[in-house]
């Protein structure tokens, strides 16, 4: 059964509007469903972007830390 042949069904057994308040939801929830993967991708990205940073700064820490001490010595 096609999805056109379900749609024309329910608007022939509940009517058009109920017909289209179900295609309208189901087109909300689909283009919900890929905006929610897009933001995942995003966040991804950007955790990747952030842990790159902490271990740069991790980094540079570490070599401030050891100048210090040697001055210190």
């Amino acid at each position: 059964m096609s999805l056109w042949q379900v749609f024309t069904d329910a608007a022939s057994l509940y009517g058009l509007p109920f017909a289209l308040f179900i295609a309208l939801l189901v087109w909300v929830l689909w283009t919900n469903n890929q905006r929610e993967n897009r933001y995942i991708e995003r966040e991804d990205k950007y955790v990747d972007v952030i842990q790159t940073l902490s271990e740069d700064v991790k980094e540079r820490l570490t070599k401030i830390e050891e100048k210090i001490r040697r001055e210190e010595q």
